[in-house]
């Protein structure tokens, strides 16, 4: 642990530096804060943050720059979370009223709310459920041997992939076996369907086996489909105005490797989960922070948020959005369910 001097120090140069991106000096301490000593005595209190690790300084008499393990002590003992004021909180209901009562809506307009609130990159993954479970299937035909499999899984988008067939097959032998496995299968996880043997045709088998197959990926899937917002806001910052720094994050995003760079193996089941600087995987990413949570339904379905900014981001805002955005999610997603759910049963009845 810090002094309490220490930690005021270097809670007054992250948030100086967080506001200017520049070096912060030891006048410029002794200007702002109430401590009472000279900035002789600021600059070795700040020589001592440099010796353990705390700040980097360029030379002996210049100002300080956070380093990963200072924000670090910021995040977790420094900065106090503040409340999302409650004109702003009013401002997002709204917004989110004005859309349709659709996952994919919720998450585009996730995305860009906070992208704008703290002008980083935002990301948005859809809710995905432990295990897919089938929904309904359909098959076009596109040539006389070729279809295309159309798989609508339960709380997710729909899944498609072409099937070729050793034999002609017309539209109308496609929507009987469609409407057989329908039956068949609804509700089922891909080894409930394995483990059904009913009487099946060669071609009836052969479209069980590719749904199972599509099934089977998407469980792999450590996250459902990411929803990207507010790139330019991070091109924008001066830490990437190096072209190197900024082709680095583009190759990312170019090969689709930015939900793998960004997302840890798991997101913490509660709260803010906080990664700084060189704690990211990829080194295009050692000069950002991201801030994430988890959103959904314990046991059925859930998704991560967040954003990605430079590490010099304003931590308290950024967590407190998230957090916020993290409950506004998963209590539409709760309504979301309980409206479906009483749907179903409402038919079942009938």
């Amino acid at each position: 642990m810090l002094t309490e001097r220490r930690e005021n120090i270097l809670g007054l140069i992250i948030g100086e530096y967080i506001l200017g991106a520049s070096p912060v000096a030891s006048e410029t301490i002794a200007h702002k804060s109430r401590l009472g000593v000279s900035p002789a005595t600021i600059r070795n209190e700040m020589a001592a943050l440099e010796e353990d690790g705390y700040i980097t300084r360029r030379h002996i008499s210049g100002g300080g720059v956070p380093s990963d393990k200072g924000y670090r002590y910021y995040v977790e003992s420094l900065i106090r979370e503040e409340e999302v004021p409650l004109a702003e909180r009013q401002m997002i209901s709204h917004l989110f009223f004005l859309v349709e009562r659709e996952l994919e809506e919720w998450n585009r307009l996730a995305a860009a709310l906070l992208a704008r609130m703290l002008s980083s990159v935002a990301i948005v993954t859809f809710p995905k459920a432990p295990q897919t479970r089938f929904k309904h299937l359909e098959m076009v035909a596109l040539q006389e041997f070729l279809a295309l499999l159309i798989l609508i899984l339960r709380e997710t988008r729909l899944k498609q992939q072409l099937i070729a067939f050793d034999e002609m097959i017309s539209q109308d032998e496609l929507t009987v076996i469609s409407n057989k496995l329908n039956a068949l299968f609804n509700g089922l996880t891909g080894s409930e369907i394995l483990a059904r043997s009913p009487q099946l045709s060669t071609r009836e088998e052969q479209v069980r086996q590719a749904v199972v197959q599509m099934m089977e990926r998407e469980d792999t899937q450590r996250y459902g489909e990411l929803c990207i917002e507010g790139v330019r806001h991070m091109l924008s910052q001066p830490e990437f105005s190096s072209s190197e720094k900024m082709l680095g994050l583009m190759d990312l995003l170019e090969r689709g490797r930015l939900a793998s760079s960004i997302l840890p193996d798991m997101v913490a089941e509660d709260g803010v989960q906080v990664i700084i600087g060189a704690e990211n995987k990829e080194d295009a990413m050692r000069e950002c922070s991201v801030v994430l949570a988890r959103y959904g339904i314990p046991g059925e379905a859930s998704g991560a948020l967040g954003v990605v900014g430079p590490t010099r981001m304003p931590y308290e805002r950024a967590i407190s959005r998230v957090r916020y955005m993290g409950m506004l999610m998963s209590d539409l997603l709760a309504q979301l369910y309980r409206g479906r759910k009483a749907g179903q049963e409402h038919s079942q009845i009938g």
